[in-house]
Order: C-alpha cells, then sequence, then structure tokens
C-alpha cells in the first residue's frame, strides 16, 4: 500500500429512474412496516439491504405475512450478495457486474411477490 495514495473501490447506489421506494414499492411497505424506514431515507444499495432482509427474515416481531415472502426469496439474495462479495474482493468487475444484475433481478421478484402477498403494505 503507498504511503500517500489508497485505491477505493465502492459500491454506491445509482436509482436513475426514481427513487428505492418508486423502483420496489412492496420492499418499501415492508421496512416501513417493520420500522426501518430510515433505510428508504438513506437510499442504501441493493447489495447493502440484503442483509437488512435477513435479518427481518429472522426477527420474531415480523408479520408472518411477511416472513412467507421473505423466507422465499433471502436464502437466494444471500448466496448471490455472497458471490458478489467474492467477485467484488477479487477485483473481477465483470462477473460482479453480472451478479448486480441479478440481485435486481431477485430484487425485483422479491418487490412483486410482497405487492401480491401484502397488496395493503401492512401485514
Amino acid at each position: 500500500m503507498s504511503r500517500t495514495m489508497q485505491i477505493d473501490v465502492r459500491l454506491v447506489p445509482v436509482y436513475d429512474r426514481g427513487r428505492f421506494d418508486e423502483l420496489y414499492p412492496g420492499c418499501a411497505a415492508l421496512l416501513r412496516d417493520v420500522g426501518k424506514k430510515s433505510l428508504l431515507e438513506k437510499a442504501p444499495t441493493l447489495y447493502h439491504l440484503v442483509e437488512e432482509l435477513a435479518r427481518t427474515s429472522r426477527d420474531p416481531n415480523v408479520s408472518s405475512l411477511w416472513k412467507k415472502v421473505l423466507q422465499k426469496h433471502v436464502p437466494e439474495m444471500v448466496r448471490c450478495r455472497d458471490e458478489a462479495r467474492e467477485a467484488f474482493l477479487a477485483r473481477e468487475l465483470r462477473q460482479l457486474d453480472r451478479l448486480l444484475y441479478r440481485l435486481e433481478d431477485l430484487f425485483q421478484d422479491l418487490d412483486k411477490d410482497l405487492r401480491w402477498e401484502v397488496p395493503s403494505g401492512k401485514a
């Protein structure tokens, strides 16, 4: 490592087509309902949200309606995030990009199921 410089490679959220809550209204409703509204204001990356969703899926205070959907999707999201982490650490940027696209697809699937299972946004 250089004494005067460092390499900075990081993931940053980019929601070009709208805010997170506009792109993923089911996920936003879930986060609001379980008391994690502050996450929506911070606009985290999907990569970073995976851990919050995993925690939420294990939380005994979360409604079984939310948990049912989360338990269906979170394991694959965690696997994808873990593979992305490995690609990130190895600086395999092409592989990382592919995995981040996959993670977006997984979030879209989750969001669709959340809106279908809990259409009111309140569980």
